[in-house]
This record gives C-alpha cells, structure tokens and sequence, in this order.
C-alpha cells in the first residue's frame, strides 16, 4: 500500500510568500489549498474510480433536485410578469433563457442515467458542462431583465448555483475552483460591457458572490480531503484485512495441517498398538501352537520309547532265562518301535526345518513323469499291504520337466500318496484305490493323487495340515501314521517357488490332493535320478568289505555304529574328534571309502574341519556323510544336502545313504 501525501501542488510557493505566523499559514493552506493527487499514478486512478462510484446516485439526485428548483423559479418568473407591468415587456425573452436552462439541465439528466456517470471524469464533464450553460443562461436574464429585477430577482440565483457546485454535487476542489473563477470573471466582464446592473447593486452582490466562493471552496476542500483520508484509511483498513485473512487462512492452514498430522499421528499410534497387539495375540499363538506341537511329539514320542524299554527289558530277561526264540521276538519289536521313533524324530525335525525357515530350496529341472513312476514303484508294497490298489495314469511316454527341489518334491508326493492309502475306506474292501495322474498345462504341471477313501468334511480341510491332526484316530494308532504327512508336505509346498497345493473332497466318496509345479525352462533340462528313499530295503551284504572312519564323540553313538559295521562286514577306525582324525589320517595305509562323522565336535570343531582334513591328507575325493542330532546344519555350500542325516536315523537309511555316496564316488573315479 502506498503511503499518500495530501499536500496541495501551491503549498511551497505559499509558505514562502507567507509571512504570518505559522499557525495561521497552516490554517490558510488546510482550509483553501486543494489536495494533491496520489504520488502513485495506480492509486490516483483507483481512488477517483471509487469517488465516482461512491458518489454517482448522489450527483444523480443533486442534478434533479436543483433542475426541480430551476423550473419553479421559472413558474415565479410568470408570476411576476402578472403583477409587474415593468417586467411584463422583458418576460418572453428573459423566460426564453430559463426554458433553455431547463432543457439544457433535463438533457444532462439523461446523460446521467444513459452513460457512464460512475466514472469519475465523465460525471465531471456533464455536471460542469451543465453548470456552466445555466450559469450562461442565468447570466443573460441578468442582462435582458429591468433594473431592479435583474440584481434582486435574477443575480442572487448565482448564489444557488454556487452552493450547488460546492455542496451537492461532490465536484473535486480544484474543478470547482476553476469553474467558479470563469463565471466570476464572465460576470465581471459582463458587467464592465453592459452596466446592467446599478453598480452599488453590484459591488455589493460581488461581495457577496465571492464569499460564497470562498466558503464553497473551503467546504469543497475538506470535504474531498475527507474523503481522500477515509479512502486511505479503508485502503489501509482493506490492507490489514487482507494481511489479517491471510494470517488466518495461513493460521487455519496451520491448524488443519497440525490437527491432519495430529490424526495421523493417532492412527500411527493406533496402528502400531494395533500391531502390537496383533504380534502379542500372534506370539501367544504361536507360542500355544508350539506347546500343542511339542505335548503332542512329547505324547507321541513317549509311546514308542516307552514300548522300546518294556521291549528291552522282556527280552533281557529272556535272554537271562535262555528263551533265545522269546528274545529274539522281543528284540524283534523293540526294533519295530526303534524304527517309529527315528521315523517320528525325523518328521518332526523336518518340519521344525521346514516351519523355522532354515531351509534353502534348491531348484532344479525335475522329470516330474519319472519321479511320479519311481515313487509309485516304491509305495506298491504297502498299498498291497493294506488292500488298496495304487495306479499311475500316465496319459503320454513323454517327460514332464518342471522347477523344483528334487530332494523335497518326492517326499511331499510319497506323502501324499501313502495319506491316500492309509485313509483308504474299510468299507470299500477289495475297490480301495489311489490313482496318481499328472496333467500338463502351458505354464504348469498338476500332480493329482486321488483316492476313494473316507473322505473329509469341509470343515477338517484347515485342521488336517496341522501337525499331529488325525481324522477318525483318536486312539493316536501308530499304524495309521504319524499325522506329519500333509504337514510336511503344506510346509514344503509353501516354501517352494510357483508351487500350490489344493483340495478337493466329498466325505465318504474321496478326496483330491494336487500339487501346481511351474515348467521348467527348455534349455536347462536335466535329468534327476529319485534317490534311495526309506521305502527301499538294501541289503547290509553290499557293504562289506568297505573301509569307513567314523568321528563321532559321543561314546554311546560311537559304539553302537562299531557294532553296526562290525554285523555288516564293514571295516571301520573310530575317533572322536577332529585332533585324533588328523593323527589318525598320517598313520593309515589304506584311503577310506567313506568318512561318518558327526557336525558339532569338541574343541569347537565341526565336520567342515573334517572335510578340510581329508582334503589336506589324502590326494583323491572321499565321500563324507554327516550325521547329526541337530536341527540344522550348517553344510550348505560344503555338502549337499543329501550327505546330512538327522538322527535317529534307521539301519536301511544309513545302508542306503552309504551305498549311494560309495557308488558315486567309485563312478566319479
């Protein structure tokens, strides 16, 4: 906003003129001096548009009013041409003259409605262009009336005139000025050429006149620096309004923001009680769900330990009676609950693998067709066992390559297919059968595996991938399982890439387990032999003979392995730690076929210290195989997965296991 300065243009030359006081200077130029324009050419412009505005319907009635008092006077004109026989001869012409006033004064009426009377310059222009024709016609009825008529009835109408330019019609001070200073000197003139009027008469009635300017001048001044003062201070009052809306609408801004960041905030706070709370109530699950799995391997596994140790000790007091037949059968059993035990160890630590995350899948192309047959072939005996018939439905001689792990692909489908066998309905004896089919899609391969056993509800179809869920066993019968199976087989479905597992089942009639595998790429195909699996019962006969070192400290696994070799013809060195290994490798004749060994040793070493050992004191490769009581083993990159075992692990494992290294390495060389 422009700071305005009201000072009129004649000021300075005035106050060196001036030699009174400077009270009565100061009065003098407040009272006649007009103001001055704006300095700010814009803010001059604004200010007259808002004066033309703002006084534009009063300068409209101002103008109607005094053409109103213009025609009575007109009215008193015939009046006294009635009564006077003087003025009677001059009347036409002097009315002539009002009627013209009249006309002129209606004329700039309509151009007050019809134009653009707001604007300030034009409301200047019709007002004193009127003003200045009724002054013309006033003065020519000065002239044509009769004395005394012309100063007593006709020459007091310029004091009219005069309050009208001064007053009504809120003309700016310096037009007025100059308008009233020619009709002034237009009277003057006038009079000097006429003498008209009785020169007493007119003297007096200059005095008069030019008081009235005075006056007028000094009204007009104040009032239009008035209006200018409150112009500026509206203008400063908008200013602040504007600066203060702006404040607001910055401090409303400010306000919306802190009360949105505020919310936000409460919804952050809210989500993350939230999340807490959801990670509490999942811990707490997870926690439940973990004591569940453990009471009920705890449950499990005491079962068969406990028949292991009744078993146990029959047979010891059988051998102490002589009973060899007796001992031999006890032995016999106690072997059996050895195995469900190892079988149920195994399982659990699978899962507890699979569930933990510590297992990297690693994928491969895998002939799908050829690992389904092998399976198949495997699992025909126990289907037979239990009077189901087990068929593959291969539809073409063709390979179907997908992406997958090969370790852990054919445990999840030998799982499958003997879940189908053991839930396979007594009802439907002699027609009990598990189909396996594999159907190949452009992106996929589905590994179906149905059967037409009991069937599950819908409302099972969550619970039976728990662990140590089993549906219609609630006598926990070992024969039908360890309800691990769909457990595993979920777990290693989950984990693999592009793998899903459905179901499909109708309770009683059968149920559909498919497994979706994604193709394998064309160009990496390789074939993948499905290796030796529990299911396989090799013969001990093919180990004898082999040289095998076994490190392992733990004195009571170490001595049963002894045993175990010595039975199967196995010619076995034994140490129990990586130390004695390293002594034990600079003294031997013969170069081991195998090396056993445990992964965590004493003195903080492990089995990647016996690798290096063998690597630093005998020239050729020498298959390794650990086997190790803990969950996780830290071989990846060292030795396939295929060379760790968990213990307990059973006699035709670890046969099989063993024959497998042995004979790849005798290929390999």
């Amino acid at each position: 906003m422009s700071i305005f300065r009201f000072q009129s243009a004649t000021e300075s030359a005035f106050l060196k003129r001036s030699h009174a006081p400077s009270a009565i200077r100061a009065w003098l130029i407040d009272m006649l001096c007009w103001p001055a324009r704006f300095e700010d050419p814009q803010a001059e412009r604004e200010f007259t548009e808002d004066y033309g505005r703002r006084f534009a319907d009063f300068r409209r009635a101002a103008l109607v009013l005094g053409t109103l008092i213009w025609v009575c006077f007109g009215f008193w004109e015939i009046s006294l041409a009635q009564t006077s026989a003087v003025f009677r001869p001059y009347f036409p012409e002097v009315f002539a003259f009002r009627c013209a006033g009249a006309l002129g004064a209606s004329v700039g009426i309509v151009l007050a409605f019809k134009l653009e009377f707001h604007r300030d310059k034009v409301a200047h222009w019709i007002l004193l262009s009127g003003l200045a024709f009724m002054c013309f016609c006033l003065l020519m009825q000065t002239v044509l009336a009769p004395r005394p008529f012309n100063f007593t009835h006709f020459f007091v109408g310029y004091y009219l005139i005069l309050f009208y330019l001064f007053g009504f019609l809120r003309l700016r001070a310096k037009a007025t000025l100059m308008l009233t200073v020619c009709v002034i000197a237009v009277i003057v003139m006038t009079q000097l050429v006429t003498r008209s009027v009785e020169p007493d008469n007119f003297a007096a009635g200059m005095f008069y006149l030019l008081n009235v300017a005075v006056l007028g001048h000094s009204v007009n001044v104040n009032a239009e620096r008035h209006v200018r003062d409150r112009y500026v201070a509206v203008q400063a009052l908008a200013h602040s309004n504007d600066a203060l809306q702006s404040a607001n609408a910055e401090l409303a801004q400010k306000h919306h923001d802190l009360e949105r960041a505020r919310r936000d905030q409460q919804t952050k706070s809210e989500a993350l009680i939230a999340l807490r709370e959801q990670q509490r109530e999942t811990a707490e699950q997870a926690s439940r769900a973990k004591s569940r799995f453990l009471a009920a391997a705890a449950h499990d596994l005491r079962q068969p330990m406990h028949a292991l140790n009744l078993f146990l000790a029959a047979a010891d007091e059988a051998l102490d009676a002589r009973d060899v037949e007796a001992s031999s059968k006890l032995i016999g059993e106690a072997r059996k609950a050895s195995v469900l035990t190892a079988r149920l160890f195994n399982a659990v630590l699978d899962l507890s693998k699979l569930e933990s995350g510590h297992v990297d899948p690693s994928y491969t192309s895998v002939d799908l067709s050829r690992v389904t047959e092998e399976t198949v072939a495997q699992l025909a005996s126990f289907a037979a066992s239990r009077g189901v018939v087990l068929r593959y439905a291969k539809a073409l001689q063709r390979p179907a390559w997908v992406r997958t792990d090969a370790d852990w692909i054919p445990r999840v489908l030998s799982n499958l297919i003997a879940n189908g066998i053991k839930y396979s309905d007594p009802a439907k004896a002699g027609r009990s059968t598990v189909l396996v089919g594999l159907v190949r899609m452009p992106n996929y391969v589905r590994l179906d595996v149905l059967d037409n056993g009991i069937g599950i509800a819908p409302e099972h179809w969550d619970a039976i991938f728990q662990p140590f869920v089993q549906l219609g066993n609630p006598e926990r019968d070992r024969e039908k399982g360890l309800g691990l199976g769909l457990s595993i087989v979920n777990a290693v479905v989950s984990l693999l890439e592009g793998h899903r597992l459905e179901l499909k089942s109708i309770e009683g009639h059968g149920s559909r387990f498919s497994v979706r595998m994604p193709v394998a790429d064309q160009f990496a195909l390789q074939d993948v032999t499905l290796p030796p699996t529990e299911a396989a019962s090799p013969s001990s006969s093919l180990l004898r003979g082999l040289y095998v070192l076994l490190v392992e400290d733990d004195s009571l696994v170490r001595a049963s392995m002894e045993a175990l070799f010595a039975r199967w013809g196995v010619l076995s060195d034994s140490v129990r730690s990586a130390a004695e290994l390293n002594d034990l490798l600079q003294s031997i004749e013969r170069v081991p076929d195998l090396v056993i060994s445990d992964y965590r040793l004493p003195e903080m070493s492990t089995a990647h210290d016996v690798i290096r050992l063998l690597g630093e004191h005998v020239a050729r490769p020498v298959p390794c195989l650990v086997v190790t009581g803990e969950a996780v083993a830290s071989t990846q990159g060292v030795l396939p997965e295929r060379c760790v075992l968990s213990k307990p692990l059973s006699p035709d494992l670890l046969i099989a296991r063993m024959l497998e290294l042995t004979e790849a390495s005798t290929r390999a060389s």
